[in-house]
């Protein structure tokens, strides 16, 4: 299955612009463009998995620190915190679909 951009709901959400594509009810997509810090957070239901298409920073996943640049693939399983902190494009794939319900703000 291809999603056009057309199809994609874009908004600005504190460091950073996304463009959501929802595939169903199984997968969602996003493209996300960060500047900053994302702030800590965990998932009560989805697994995801980020990758990189451009820029460097760091992810922060239960509290172990991993530098990430330009085709790295992070993968982050539900009920675990994490942290997003740099300038960087990367694409998300949530896995049932994103709920923003289900994200928890540990900050």
């Amino acid at each position: 299955m291809i999603i056009k951009s057309k199809d994609a709901n874009k908004k600005k959400v504190r460091v950073m612009n996304i463009s959501e594509y929802k595939i169903n009810s199984n997968f969602s997509g996003d493209l996300i463009e960060i500047d900053g810090d994302h702030g800590s957070v965990k998932c009560l239901n989805e697994d995801r998995i980020y990758f990189i298409i451009e820029g460097e920073g760091k992810f922060i996943i239960d509290k172990e620190e991993s530098m990430v640049s330009q085709n790295d693939l992070i993968f982050v399983p539900k009920n675990t915190p994490y942290n997003i902190i740099g300038k960087m494009k990367f694409f998300l794939v949530c896995s049932p679909e994103f709920n923003s319900k289900d994200d928890v703000h540990l900050e």
